[in-house]
């Protein structure tokens, strides 16, 4: 195959920190394979890199390949953070394809795989435009933060659920480890499937074998409110599906934001962790709701199903995420963390988001295709799976038996193990049982893109769905040419809500202090310098143009009957 010059150039960089090993001394593993990190620590005691160790036995063939991390998390050629590899054992060479090597050896050789790790070039502040979670090897003079997907090559002829053994050594005095890879009984996919954080992280026991990893300080909640978020949360999660999380670890890190009132939390699942990111200045609500989120991963779809390797996992994103998002918020009210009041101002927002969408039609192959280049793509996923959910309860709740997504979910939960299908599949074939409609919705709403008809009825006991029209938002400026601009506002329209409240071109935007986006009945509030004068300009952001708006209004829930029946129709 020709391979163009970029190409040959990567690969000639990459065989250039390639060493031949000696085949003598290679360690036998201790299971099928043995992980290891060890951190590369400086005189004055910071970290500088980690170092990676890989021991397990060849192909039978003789011929090993590896895969190198290498997309994962909207990131791309995460093996350009791996280098001076080293095997024992093996000869190494390098491999037309960037995101491989391949060892050369005895059939079934016992072989160590040594490389080392580097951090990305990331600020503990956020720059304007950029998001907080990074899942990229982050390693910082006083910490470290690695995910698995990113930092462990895998050799291609072992299954995932080949037995894997981890361990840690040479972590300086005074500073704290923990990954959820500390207990035994781990696989290949457990390895890939982790988090591990070191240095001065703060440690906290939430009960029941959950662990916090904290660093920094938050401007919003301290130790033990982390802590207590964490025990309502879980306890939350486990009244919802009928099952324990287990043994558990969150590990949290702290970025400054970008300026005043620039807010932005984010995170992913590991199954029985998560990684959690956030701006110091996160409001609690923010914090509670992505924990939430990140926790109900530990079911949804670890416990029903998990993922198909025969189809992109972005096509199967409506579920995963979606899903996530319709329990945690049914877990949240059920155990009385969410009053009604709150669900339906985050379905609502929810709600508006998926209609204003300018992919809503776009069918699933092509939003999929689209996720981690686009962010309109990828929030689809979330909106369209979670309103999916809310029509496929409504249906489940007037089908013969009466059941909701709750049971169906948890009669999932029960049949996965068995079952040895993925969770669409599984979802699908439980869902066929109690009403075939629900796989004619899965045709329409999410493989075709139909928006999404609800119910007006469909939580009577809470209140109705109901649809109106309204100005479209409109902020009268160009807000992505002003941060583009370092600020300096740009694009305000002549005549429009931003002008008519004093805004003009060339002055500076500090931040925004109040209002919401997508919502031009709520009154929007920007801080600015005009000049030296800082003033604060508020306005309703409003267009000429109208669009029609559903919305779920409440009843009259100050009666506590009332109230009760509302929580105990989001409970089921």
């Amino acid at each position: 195959m020709r391979l163009s010059l970029a190409r040959r150039l990567i690969i000639a960089a990459f065989s250039a920190s390639l060493a031949a090993a000696a085949p003598s001394g290679a360690a036998e593993p201790d299971a099928g394979l043995a992980l290891t990190y060890q951190p590369v620590v400086a005189a004055d005691s910071r970290f500088r890199a980690i170092d990676v160790t890989l021991r397990f036995r060849g192909a039978a063939s003789g011929v090993t390949i590896i895969d190198l991390p290498n997309e994962w998390g909207g990131f791309d050629k995460l093996y350009t953070y791996l280098g001076d590899m080293r095997a024992e054992g093996a000869m190494l060479t390098a491999s037309p394809d960037p995101a491989k090597i391949v060892l050369r050896h005895a059939p079934g050789a016992a072989i160590v795989l040594r490389y080392r790790v580097r951090g990305a070039d990331r600020a503990e502040q956020l720059q304007d435009g950029e998001v907080v979670n990074d899942y990229r090897p982050l390693i910082q003079p006083t910490w470290f933060h690695l995910i698995g997907d990113a930092v462990v090559a895998r050799p291609e002829h072992l299954d995932g659920d080949t037995p894997a053994s981890f361990s840690v050594r040479g972590m300086p005095a005074g500073t704290r480890f923990a990954s959820d890879l500390e207990h035994p009984g781990l696989t290949l996919d457990g390895l890939i499937e982790s988090i591990a954080v070191g240095g001065d992280f703060r440690l906290i026991d939430a009960g029941g074998g959950a662990r916090l990893a904290v660093r920094g300080s938050f401007a919003t909640r301290d130790d033990a409110g982390w802590a207590q978020s964490f025990r309502r949360v879980a306890a939350a999660m486990s009244d919802y599906w009928g099952s324990d999380a287990g043994r558990y670890l969150v590990t949290i890190i702290p970025f400054a934001p970008p300026g005043p009132g620039a807010t932005s939390i984010g995170g992913t699942g590991r199954g029985d962790a998560f990684a959690f990111f956030a701006t110091t200045n996160a409001l609690p609500e923010m914090l509670d709701r992505l924990m939430a989120h990140e926790m109900a991963h530990s079911w949804v779809n670890v416990r029903i199903g998990g993922f198909s390797e025969k189809v992109p996992e972005a096509e199967q994103f409506w579920l995963s995420e979606g899903f996530t998002d319709f329990t945690s918020w049914r877990a949240l009210v059920r155990a009385a963390v969410w009053t009604p009041e709150q669900y339906f101002a985050q379905f609502n927002d929810a709600l508006r988001e998926y209609d204003a969408s300018p992919l809503r039609a776009a069918p699933n192959k092509e939003a999929a295709g689209l996720f981690w280049t686009d962010e309109k793509a990828q929030r689809l996923a979330y909106l369209r799976g979670m309103l999916f959910a809310h029509w496929a309860d409504a249906r489940l709740r007037r089908a013969p038996g009466g059941s909701s997504m709750r049971d169906l979910l948890q009669a999932m939960q029960a049949a996965a193990p068995a079952a040895r299908s993925d969770a669409v599949t599984l979802f699908g074939a439980e869902a066929q049982r109690r009403d075939a409609a629900i796989g004619e919705g899965i045709a329409r709403f999410i493989d075709r893109g139909e928006p999404i008809v609800l119910p007006a009825d469909m939580l009577a006991a809470c209140g109705t769905l109901r649809q109106f029209e309204r100005p479209v938002f409109d902020r009268g400026f160009d807000v992505d040419a002003t941060l583009a601009n370092g600020r300096i506002i740009a694009g305000v329209a002549e005549g429009g809500p931003a002008w008519r409240a004093g805004m003009r071109d060339g002055m500076t935007l500090i931040g925004r202090s109040g209002g919401e986006i997508g919502n031009s009945q709520s009154e929007i509030a920007y801080d600015v310098d005009d000049g030296g004068t800082k003033r604060t300009l508020r306005y309703m952001p409003q267009g000429r143009a109208r669009e029609t708006v559903r919305e779920f209004a409440l009843g009259d829930l100050s009666p506590p009957a009332a109230r009760q029946a509302c929580v105990a129709a989001l409970s089921r």
